[in-house]
């Protein structure tokens, strides 16, 4: 017992070390304005006064909404993410010990600890940080045969991760099966869990009755996910919908008007959701053919091994940021062929269903890692069976063949690029010009030369600016009268006739203040060139006078 303390203790000092570099990382804040920005946002509502989140149905999976306002900061909501994510590993020995055997717990254990993407998603603040403890605690309750708390445990994990409840149901539904289930866990197996499982989710359902006045038992988002991974233009991953930006809060907002303006008619959430779904299954009624292909393939992709992240790049953060991930070496391409050897060897029925339910719920939708997450705490369970089993060179063989498909390149973009893209970003608008540079690595990006420019303008190095500036602007840097810093550059290095061309040929946007035109006048004053003041004065004068 004291060595296994001892164990734990070791391994919760790794995955805190991991949640305090994430909480340093730049690329990491409440501010972002990706999905972490929508949690902490939510939370601060809540934290206010706001517990319902009225007045419509909620646009995410509401548990981490809560979990963060409780923990009140960031910091605190990634150490106790560390804390619960030590636990599941402990959770994950007693499950594989009950199921498979104290020397298959162990090997399960040790795997588990040194899974790179548990700890991982452990130190982000998104909802998939409790995916691993939420999946750990309520596989072990099954295990432990505790049917009205596992069912529970499931619901509260729905409210995590809605397409759970997918799982849960069928979980639930195979119980029913004599043959399986009903000599070894009992006859009233089903009733309890579903009972459970009604009781977590009733709060949440109650509350989008009583506050949005809609049925749902979850979220909203339901709809426009099965489109994204079933729709028109679907690809079996994440993509842009056209007309909507790439974010949560984006994705609900324009989602729902998007739906009204093609209905003509004010919906509810629940109907955006249905309309989208429809969409969904009108593509799948024309495109059978395809629908099928593009199945096969999610499923594929499923298992395989190759990092798909979002909104962040675990090999980024894994490879290139310095941090303690780099020491956790095991991840899906060992958890997922091991898993499935110990359950091909032992075939323990209720986490072959579990785990391919899952696999099911994520599949109907689209394919991102941490989405896998539960799945991967099935597979870490089995993962020590897998190795017992490994003894003959039949098996070995087996694993090899298992080893090759499941780590079989897809040649898909996990994000590290973008990832560095962003920091040299953050390091030009620092003016650390050097690591912007080395963080860009040759990669071109018209808003990382820009800023480039900017920072070197900045640091009284005009010269070096000018290539970066104008390279930006040529690839049409989205950044409003980017010309700008490029006339100051040319007028720094002497070059006045090229600063006024470039003056001249500046358009600011309609609906720009008048502060900005008379900037440009006044610059146009400084090259002594009033023909080209002239036009900028006359339209801030038409603009003072509204």
């Amino acid at each position: 017992m004291r060595r296994s303390i001892l164990l734990l203790l070791a391994l919760f000092a790794v995955k805190l070390t991991v949640a305090l570099q994430f909480d340093r990382h730049p690329l990491l804040q409440p501010d972002t304005g990706l999905d972490t920005s929508a949690y902490v946002e939510l939370a601060h509502r809540v934290s206010a006064g706001d517990v319902a989140l009225g007045p419509g149905l909620y646009y995410v999976a509401p548990l981490y909404i809560y979990f963060l306002a409780l923990a009140h900061t960031v910091t605190a909501a990634r150490v106790l993410q560390a804390l619960l994510g030590t636990v599941a590993v402990a959770l994950i020995f007693l499950t594989a010990r009950a199921w498979f055997g104290q020397r298959a717990a162990w090997i399960s254990a040790a795997l588990a600890a040194l899974t790179g993407v548990f700890t991982y998603y452990e130190a982000l603040i998104l909802q998939s940080s409790l995916d691993v403890f939420l999946t750990a605690l309520a596989l072990w309750l099954v295990a432990k045969q505790r049917w009205l708390l596992a069912g529970c445990a499931f619901g509260i994990a729905s409210l995590n991760r809605p397409n759970m409840l997918l799982a849960a149901v069928l979980m639930w539904s195979a119980a029913a099966v004599p043959p399986l289930f009903e000599r070894r866990h009992g006859r009233r197996t089903p009733h309890w869990f579903l009972a459970g499982l009604l009781l977590a989710l009733a709060p949440v359902t109650i509350r989008n009755l009583a506050v949005a006045h809609q049925w749902s038992l979850v979220s909203s988002h339901g709809g426009i996910n099965f489109y994204i991974g079933n729709g028109d233009g679907a690809t079996g991953f994440f993509h842009a919908v056209p007309g909507m930006p790439s974010t949560i809060e984006g994705l609900a907002r324009d989602a729902h008007r998007l739906a009204e303006a093609a209905t003509r008619r004010t919906l509810t959430d629940a109907e955006v959701s249905a309309y989208y779904s429809g969409l969904a299954w009108q593509w799948i009624r024309a495109n059978p053919a395809a629908w099928l292909r593009l199945l096969a393939w999610k499923t594929y992709a499923f298992f395989n091994a190759a990092h798909v992240s979002t909104p962040f790049s675990y090999t980024f953060y894994a490879y290139d940021a310095g941090t303690l991930l780099r020491v956790l070496f095991v991840g899906p391409w060992l958890l997922v062929p091991l898993g499935i050897l110990g359950l091909a060897r032992r075939r323990q029925w209720i986490l072959i269903v579990f785990a391919a339910a899952y696999a099911a719920s994520v599949i109907l939708f689209f394919i991102t890692e941490r989405y896998k997450l539960p799945f991967f705490v099935a597979m870490a369970i089995a993962a020590g069976a897998g190795a017992e089993a490994l003894r003959t060179w039949r098996r070995v063989a087996v694993m090899v063949i298992l080893l090759v498909a499941v780590n079989w390149p897809l040649h898909l973009d996990d994000g590290r690029t973008e990832e560095r893209l962003r920091m040299a970003e953050v390091e030009a608008s620092r003016g650390n010009v050097s690591e912007a540079e080395r963080w860009a690595g040759g990669v071109q990006s018209p808003r990382v030369e820009y800023l480039l420019g900017r920072a070197y303008l900045a640091a009284g190095r005009p010269a070096e600016a000018l290539p970066y500036l104008r390279s930006a602007i040529k690839h049409r840097v989205n950044v409003p009268l980017a010309g700008y810093d490029l006339v100051v550059a040319l007028q720094q290095t002497g070059d006045r006739d090229g600063a006024v061309r470039v003056l001249r040929a500046l358009k600011p946007p309609p609906n720009s203040p008048v502060i900005v035109f008379l900037q440009l006048a006044r610059k146009a004053e400084e090259l002594n060139a009033p023909e080209v003041a002239e036009p900028f004065l006359r339209r801030a004068l038409t603009l003072s006078k509204r």
